[in-house]
């Protein structure tokens, strides 16, 4: 009797999707290398060429010290985990320099962290610098209220460790005994405020007074009174799948309020969140979900009338894929079908190989204009970057995302430098062409393939045996390797290649979970190499990410100094403002 489940792989002696391996293993391991049955399953049999399989038990993780940052090195400020103080420190050292060298950044589309937008805030607060941090905050893509709240928490930790101390004292106090648990849940909380807590700085009320006016109804609304009635609050509260039709047609609900309800919404609902939603890129970011023929005639209606779409070059590449696919009646996630298969009626499962594309010319009319919208934005690009630069696409088993993306990167690079792309699988081998335009990036995606196991050294190991210079390869890959090269893992090859061909830079667009580390790079750290990565989700990638890794190769160069001198001196003669305000505009 044979059992079908909806894991990995699904069951059967003799049918099934063979599960990709985590890990380096044996012939039994990995990705397949052929595929089974309705050419959608794959054998667990891989074919190597040059390459040989070895049995290897997991590195353990490598941590890395944070270096110092200094204003020698400003954009070190930036891109890794710097303390409040050192923020703090580096404001007072030098103003200008610190708030010219994040400007510069965010200028060039390089995705400063987090922690250290958030920081920079808390630091100019604590030094009394309204200036600096109206400045901050006055650039919308990077100071979101999630940026804004969580540096308010930490100059705010000092006072919230009081009280929760004074809460423990409290409870400590009283003749009802109290569980261990709760106890020990506060004491956690106090010591992580404390942690968290500045050696300089408060959240005074002169800080939160000038900087968040609010609405006279809203702090009571926090605590329980009833929003005014002619709100939109007050509207969409207690929004649901029985309600949501009549307010998405009659308020100008935000698409993300009802997201979660989508599929509730009827043609005529998903025209009003077309007319109504502010930002054609929002429409567009959600596409797949709210595409009909009447919501495509409004996004239609938009661009004509000269709407621009302000999606980052790398994000819209991805919606421009989505939209082909969606016109050329190509699947975007042939997983959906494989698990909603109806097993038991057609147990041989779907041949997707096989399967003929049905071409809907009416669907997404849109994609031209957006194409040579597309094809404008990358041709303004104006970057300095080292070259050569190689972009390495995992072409192994399922990794037809990574085919993707990679493809996406080279389209872009390829219009501001000298860019050479190759896939792998247990071989490698070179793109067939390099895309020129849009339409050949798109073309290229789509038509190449995913299959065979994976040996990410095999695509390092014809510019090793050459000794050609490479000042960077960018890794395009789910970090998973299950075979060898000519006897070389991938840390173990670039190691080689550092040392006796060329130092090059090494960046990973990973595909994997945000709290995780991949093979590949923590073997490469392994070894002392610290190595960019970038990581996005394998089954709706945030391409946005992409524009901020080419930014990123641009930082090494001299041309960024320099950049940083003319911004600090036009702040110096103009002030923040002059410099924080086209941000703003871009």
């Amino acid at each position: 009797m044979s059992v079908r489940g909806r894991g990995r792989g699904r069951g059967g002696s003799n049918r099934g999707r063979g599960g990709r391996g985590r890990g380096r293993g044996g012939s039994n391991r990995g990705r397949g290398g052929r595929r089974g049955r309705g050419g959608f399953g794959r054998s667990r049999i891989s074919r190597s060429h040059n390459c040989r399989d070895r049995s290897r038990s997991p590195l353990p993780v490598a941590t890395t010290e944070v270096a110092e940052p200094s204003m020698d090195d400003v954009k070190s400020f930036f891109m890794g985990k710097v303390s409040f103080e050192q923020h703090y420190q580096g404001q007072e050292e030098n103003r200008d320099k610190y708030a010219a060298a994040i400007s510069t950044m965010m200028n060039s589309g390089v995705d400063v962290v987090q922690n250290a937008r958030v920081r920079a805030l808390a630091a100019s607060w604590a030094r009394k610098d309204q200036e600096l941090a109206s400045a901050l905050i006055s650039v919308r893509s990077q100071y979101t209220f999630v940026e804004v709240l969580k540096a308010l928490t930490i100059l705010d930790a000092g006072r919230s460790a009081r009280v929760v101390e004074k809460k423990i004292k409290r409870l400590q106090c009283q003749k009802t005994k109290v569980s261990a648990a709760k106890l020990g849940k506060l004491k956690s909380e106090h010591d992580n405020l404390l942690a968290l807590k500045p050696n300089i700085g408060t959240a005074t009320g002169a800080v939160v007074k000038q900087d968040f006016p609010a609405l006279p109804w809203f702090l009571g609304f926090c605590f329980g009174n009833t929003a005014p009635e002619d709100s939109i609050v007050h509207s969409c509260k207690d929004i649901n799948e029985h309600n949501v039709n009549e307010l998405v047609q009659s308020h100008p609900v935000p698409y993300g309020h009802v997201k979660s309800l989508d599929k509730h919404l009827t043609g005529d609902s998903k025209r009003a969140i077309a007319l109504k939603e502010k930002k054609i890129d929002t429409l567009l970011w959600y596409y797949e979900n709210l595409t009909c023929a009447s919501f495509d005639e409004v996004l239609m209606e938009r661009l004509n009338e000269g709407e621009k779409v302000t999606l980052a070059n790398g994000k819209l590449m991805e919606r421009l894929l989505i939209l082909k696919m969606a016109r050329e009646g190509i699947k975007a996630n042939p997983e959906e079908i494989y698990y909603t298969w109806d097993w038991d009626a057609q147990p041989n499962g779907p041949n997707l190989e096989n399967q003929e594309n049905i071409v809907d010319e009416s669907k997404a009319p849109f994609l031209n204009h957006l194409i040579g919208q597309a094809d404008e934005n990358i041709s303004k690009i104006s970057l300095p970057l080292e070259e050569p630069i190689v972009i390495v696409g995992d072409a192994s088993g399922s990794m037809e995302v990574a085919i993707k993306t990679s493809v996406i990167i080279a389209g872009i690079l390829t219009k501001i430098t000298s860019a050479k792309l190759v896939f792998f699988d247990d071989h490698s081998r070179d793109a067939p062409y390099l895309p020129e335009n849009v339409e050949q990036v798109l073309d290229l995606a789509l038509s190449t393939k995913a299959d065979n196991a994976t040996a990410p050294a095999a695509s390092l190991y014809p510019f090793y045996k050459k000794k050609e210079i490479v000042k960077t390869f960018i890794i395009v890959t789910d970090e998973e390797e299950n075979e060898q090269c000519e006897e070389f893992w991938f840390a173990e090859l670039f190691d080689k290649y550092y040392k006796e061909v060329f130092p090059a830079r090494l960046v990973f667009v990973s595909f994997l979970p945000q709290h995780s580390e991949g093979q590949m790079v923590r073997a490469l750290k392994d070894k002392g190499y610290s190595p960019h990565q970038f990581k996005l989700d394998d089954h709706k990638p945030d391409l946005t990410k992409l524009d901020s890794l080419i930014a990123l190769l641009s930082l090494e160069t001299t041309d960024f100094d320099d950049e940083v001198l003319t911004t600090e001196q036009k702040i110096k003669l103009n002030g923040l403002c002059s410099v924080f305000s086209e941000l703003n505009l871009k």
